[in-house]
């Protein structure tokens, strides 16, 4: 990873704020922390689903052109796709309001990163160190990381 060297004559200064969160304010953080890894994991399971589809498909014989849609990751993409599907979908229906959008719009941009660099990392143009087994490194926060699930990675290999 590239280290953060400032320019000369720039002093560099840094701040550690603890949270001490009353039991409401601790409710509603851990309300958003869940919010955004549930627009992940949907993000992630609406467009592998079409992967999927297409993997079956392509084992039956179906032409190319007659394949399922790949379904887009970008961020504007998964934006609308999710703000069609929050409002149906049982898993959002009852809930999805009372979170901020950003909250969801957190998990949506992590996931249309992390397809991202599965992408680069399949057509080479991603500089992560390769493992043994072919796939790129993947950086994951510390264990014990205070509710930040939305920086938990799919391995790229399905592990």
């Amino acid at each position: 990873m590239k280290r953060f060297r400032p320019q000369p004559g720039f002093v560099v200064q840094a701040y550690r704020f603890a949270l001490d969160p009353n039991a409401s304010q601790e409710a509603a953080l851990r309300s958003h922390c869940g919010a955004a890894r549930a627009a992940y994991n949907w993000a992630v399971g609406w467009v592998s689903a079409s992967w999927w589809q297409r993997k079956a498909e392509e084992t039956y014989g179906v032409a190319e052109t007659m394949l399922t849609q790949w379904r887009p990751w970008s961020l504007p993409s998964l934006r609308k796709a999710f703000n069609e599907a929050k409002k149906t979908d049982p898993r959002f229906a009852n809930w999805w309001e009372e979170n901020s959008k950003e909250a969801y719009n957190t998990g949506l941009a992590n996931a249309s990163a992390a397809f991202d660099n599965y992408a680069k990392s399949k057509s080479g143009e991603r500089r992560a160190a390769r493992q043994a087994d072919g796939c790129a490194a993947v950086q994951v926060e510390a264990e014990g990381a205070p509710c930040l699930p939305v920086h938990h990675r799919h391995h790229p290999c399905g592990r």
